[in-house]
């Protein structure tokens, strides 16, 4: 259960992405992959694709667009050449080698059922209290904010209700 201090942070962090994201230029709405030409800058081949299987997996598609929909990756590729200092960067590398090696080989071209059932041992071993796999906390936590602070995260994923539960404006005090 996350305490209103961990959620405001949540937000806050979101909304940071969200300014971060505008002043990438239109650099994230591009999938940085040799499949469409573009050149990647920051992910080697193997890694954006760790990166887009894990984001499509924990945020899937469903009736809202899912995280390869909105470019997640593209995002986080951006967010690390841009962004990230030269120490957060060989961090995230390291992270994104022990995930791998945490998996098994074939993990990428798992069916989805099999690859899900993989993801969730390591996400139940990730957040059992143990500081074992702080690397996927943090990658599976960027994936949730870039995904959150995208257009279509942050207006159809999100909902802000003014005034929940219902609201009497005029009670008798008396």
């Amino acid at each position: 259960m996350k305490t209103r201090r961990e959620v405001l942070q949540a937000m806050i962090v979101s909304l940071g992405g969200a300014t971060m994201l505008s002043a990438c230029s239109g650099a994230a709405t591009i999938i940085p992959t040799q499949a469409n030409g573009e050149p990647l800058r920051f992910y080697e081949p193997k890694e954006l694709q760790l990166v887009a299987r894990l984001s499509d997996l924990i945020i899937p598609p469903t009736d809202t667009p899912g995280a390869l929909d909105v470019n997640v990756p593209g995002f986080l590729d951006s967010l690390m050449a841009d962004w990230a200092s030269a120490e957060t960067q060989r961090t995230h590398r390291r992270s994104l080698r022990e995930i791998s090696a945490s998996l098994s080989r074939n993990f990428i071209d798992l069916p989805d059922s099999a690859a899900v059932a993989e993801l969730s041992e390591l996400d139940s071993q990730a957040f059992s209290g143990s500081t074992d796999h702080r690397g996927y906390r943090s990658l599976k936590g960027l994936i949730t904010q870039a995904y959150f602070a995208s257009e279509e995260g942050a207006l159809l994923e999100e909902q802000w209700v003014a005034t929940p539960g219902r609201w009497d404006p005029c009670l008798d005090i008396g």
